[in-house]
């Protein structure tokens, strides 16, 4: 297993320029929005939101644009792992949340709970 990414929520946009790139050296790689829908659906929110991915050689970072601080929070870490499916499957069995998002064209979204409410995006290595 290894750390994909970390996602984080913030408020304004221009931290993404003025702390994360030009203090600590990330650089954008790309930027998207997810609907209302599925922030609703991974996370509890009823509102979309704006997602900026920054990375650097070592570390990926997932930037959420939330209006003003939200809980429960886009925050959640990805990882990494064999068999995604193996690790599900033993979340269900015992009793942890699992949330799967099938979509058309791309991979399903996987996400699993601590009982904490910690958050994990499962990924295929």
């Amino acid at each position: 297993m290894r750390l994909n990414h970390i996602a984080l929520s913030i408020q304004n946009k221009e931290e993404l320029t003025d702390f994360y790139q030009n203090i600590l050296g990330f650089h954008l790689e790309y930027q998207y929005e997810i609907d209302e829908a599925l922030s609703t659906t991974l996370f509890g929110i009823d509102k979309p939101a704006e997602v900026f991915r920054y990375s650097n050689e070592e570390l990926h970072l997932e930037f959420f644009v939330a209006t003003a601080k939200t809980i429960p929070a886009f925050a959640h870490t990805g990882i990494d792992v064999e068999d995604r499916e193996v690790i599900a499957q033993k979340c269900k069995k015992a009793g942890y949340q699992v949330i799967r998002v099938e979509r058309k064209e791309k991979y399903d979204l996987l996400f699993v709970s601590d009982k904490a409410g910690n958050k994990f995006e499962l990924k295929d290595k």
